[in-house]
């Protein structure tokens, strides 16, 4: 009695004191879009490793010991061999450019009239110097291919720009077109979403109070608060249509309608923030940024609910009123009838399709790093092949044999192109005729510098410290020594990235596609043959290999998540129903609903991103078993005056409309997202979120009716001795 005496004295507050509540919001919404325009993005998905990955450290290593820098591979067409040479030098020209590698001779850089370009920027792949390299060689050259990781961030960068407005424009027309047909006022729309959007506001803005956060909860969050949480709008209308035909007064009836509804509410977004808060448990960290952002996303949803809308309702309740409308009516009554008839054979078919599709669920293709379509890429790929680089760390007190050994090994496997190490390259030693060919000296020349430095083999940087120090001293050797000069700097160059002061760096060239069994497979026999060959700490690093890493994890994780998410959800609609027979049934279902979803993801043959398969599992549980508690609670009510026939198909008619309006708006927003979306990831999560809302709104109307009617003395047992 006491709680509800609190919850009405609240809900006069609310209501009555809405001027008060206005201003605080509109000064909220002000200084939310001041932290939006401050919130750091993070394109880098390294970042969300777990602090014990591999990969990780040796990235940490990498960066301390070589410094920040990244590849762009160009590659033109055509050239001839005076313009081949002159672009190479051009390129290396440019500002921030740390080395270019190309060889004429080689058909790794030059191959059927075509010539790549090996350019190494002295910055990270996301900062802005490597977008301006990017941009310096796209604006200078009007027949260049590129790609690489700076490229894919400057794709990715540039869509979300471009497909973000377009989407957001296409997913409100959509909500509206929704809402319009199913709600009982030309005006409840627009209150409805502005309500939402002042709560997306306020959560957008308050992400600049966290580090960063991912592109993919930057791109998808705004859409799915509003499809995760407008249901709760509604909800609290229904209930103030309820109370308006008890009491005269609109502001009486919205204060009992918020004392009455913050039950439901609450409960129903509960299971939505539960469900969400799941992925925070993730190793991967990309679950706690996006776990957060949305949970938080959706209790702002609810506050705003529950503070702001009162007052907005109140405030235009006479405009309301007069544009009043018929909204679209769904009669389920026969539908229901005909459900329990064929109940026989609708049951068995259902526990078939389950079963299959969880015998099926690991069959599911799995992406992890491909993002984005580079035709670019495609077509240098197509000219020179794959060219997969993989990095190895390994301790410069390496036995130098062990390193010898290693390199043998790589050099030997079909699938590598090539491995680029110190010791094979630069710390090769040559004798005086190979010395004197590579550089243009006289044999004899050469020799008497080997001679007067007393070793009979040395290495490119010897011969060139050796060499200069006898052009310095011999009148007229200028150029000559100003030739050597630069070589030497550019060999010094090299030797930075390859020679560190406690880890020397290793490039293995495959020849693979970046993610996918095979390629998954070349890396672990890399790591293995590493473990067993080099003896002192050694780490990999590159995209494949940070691939391998969430390959290994992930089913562990998607298992943990999928568990730890029906639990937690399980429990909270135990404390809704304080049943555990209609629990387990509400649980199920959904469950059912995400093994049906990704079957059709597995029978359609698709490669779904990881995140995709993790946040169906969460979203799914935690949103669309709304659905399922809405009309379990109103079959109990019908049943305590009706027969169970008639309480299904009553339960289903009150149920359906807000079923419909808020699955619809969720599958608007994520259909919309998916279907636009260029880049991959976000595309697939989003269809593959609306697919399984799909079907669990096909599971909640069609086979939950019915599980329920089949059960029913055992449910209203239950229920009866909670009474």
């Amino acid at each position: 009695m006491k709680e509800g005496t609190n919850l009405k004295k609240l809900s006069e507050i609310i209501v009555r004191k809405r001027k008060i509540i206005f201003i605080i919001y509109a000064v909220a919404v002000v200084l939310c879009a001041v932290g939006i325009f401050n919130c750091k993005i993070n394109y880098d998905m390294s970042k969300y490793l777990p602090d014990d990955s591999s990969v990780k450290k040796g990235m940490e290593i990498m960066s301390d010991e070589f410094g920040d820098s990244s590849a762009i591979t160009v590659m033109f067409d055509g050239l001839d061999e005076t313009e081949q040479l002159k672009r190479q030098e051009e390129l290396a020209a440019m500002d921030n450019v740390q080395s270019v590698v190309y060889i004429q001779n080689d058909e790794t850089y030059q191959k059927d009239g075509h010539s790549k370009y090996l350019v190494t920027v002295s910055a990270d792949t996301y900062s802005k110097t490597s977008r301006k390299v990017l941009d310096k060689i796209e604006d200078t050259y009007d027949d260049a291919y590129v790609s690489g990781a700076v490229v894919d961030n400057a794709l990715m960068t540039d869509s979300l720009i471009g497909d973000l407005p377009v989407i957001a424009l296409i997913a409100v027309i959509v909500i509206f077109t929704i809402l319009f047909i199913l709600c009982d006022s030309w005006v409840e729309p627009f209150i409805f979403m502005g309500c939402i959007g002042v709560a997306i506001a306020l959560n957008m803005g308050t992400n600049a109070f966290l580090p960063s956060i991912s592109f993919m909860t930057f791109s998808v969050g705004a859409l799915l608060q509003l499809g995760l949480s407008m249901d709760y709008s509604i909800m609290l209308m229904n209930r103030y249509a309820q109370e308006k035909k008890k009491y005269a007064s609109h502001e009486e009836a919205m204060i009992n309608a918020l004392a009455n509804s913050v039950a439901p509410v609450s409960g129903s977004s509960v299971t939505t923030i539960v469900g969400l808060l799941a992925l925070v448990f993730m190793d991967f960290k990309i679950g706690r940024d996006m776990g957060v952002v949305l949970a938080k996303g959706v209790f702002m949803s609810l506050m705003c609910i529950f503070t702001l809308l009162p007052g907005v309702v109140v405030t235009f309740d006479k405009i309301i009123e007069k544009s009043r409308k018929k909204s679209l009516e769904i009669p389920m009554t026969g539908v229901m009838k005909l459900v329990t008839k064929l109940g026989a054979a609708i049951l068995p078919a259902v526990l078939i399709i389950v079963g299959f599709a969880y015998i099926k669920k690991d069959d599911v293709k799995v992406g992890f790093l491909k993002v984005f379509d580079n035709s670019d890429q495609t077509y240098i790929e197509n000219c020179f092949g794959y060219d997969n680089q993989t990095l190895l760390l390994y301790k410069n007190t390496e036995s130098p044999e062990a390193v010898a050994n290693y390199i043998e090994w790589l050099e030997k496997r079909d699938d590598v192109n090539s491995v680029q190490d110190y010791s094979n390259t630069l710390g090769v030693s040559y004798t005086p005729a190979e010395i004197a060919a590579q550089f243009g000296f006289e044999e004899s020349q050469a020799q008497i510098m080997f001679a007067m430095s007393g070793k009979e083999t040395m290495t490119t940087p010897e011969f060139l410290s050796a060499a200069s120090a006898v052009l310095e001293q011999t009148p007229g050797s200028e150029d000559k020594l100003a030739q050597l000069q630069a070589a030497q700097k550019l060999i010094d160059e090299n030797t930075s990235q390859m020679l560190g002061s406690e880890y020397n760096r290793m490039v293995i060239s495959l020849r693979h596609e970046s993610e996918g069994d095979k390629s998954f497979s070349a890396i672990g026999e890399l790591i293995d043959e590493a473990d067993d060959t080099l003896e002192g700490t050694h780490y990999f690093v590159g995209d494949s290999v940070m691939g391998k890493e969430m390959n290994d994890g992930f089913k562990k994780e998607l298992n943990f998540v999928t568990m730890l998410t029906v639990i937690a959800i399980f429990i909270v609609v135990i404390l809704t129903f304080r049943a555990v027979f209609s629990s387990a049934i509400l649980v199920a279902v959904i469950q059912s609903s995400v093994f049906i979803t990704t079957l059709i993801m597995v029978l359609s043959g698709f490669t779904v991103n990881y995140i995709a398969l993790i946040l169906v599992q969460c979203i799914l549980m935690g949103a669309t078993i709304d659905y399922g508690i809405l009309f379990t609670c109103n079959y109990i009510e019908e049943r305590r005056t009706s027969d169970k026939k008639q309480a299904i198909g009553a339960a289903m008619n009150r149920s359906i409309k807000t079923i419909l309006t808020s699955s619809l708006i969720l599958i608007g927003c994520c259909l919309t997202t998916g279907l636009l979306m260029t880049q991959k990831a976000i595309s697939q999560t989003c269809s593959m979120i609306a697919c399984g809302t799909a079907v669990s709104v096909v599971m909640v109307v069609f086979v939950l009716p019915l599980v329920i009617y089949l059960t029913d003395k055992l449910a209203i047992m239950q229920f009866s001795r909670k009474k």
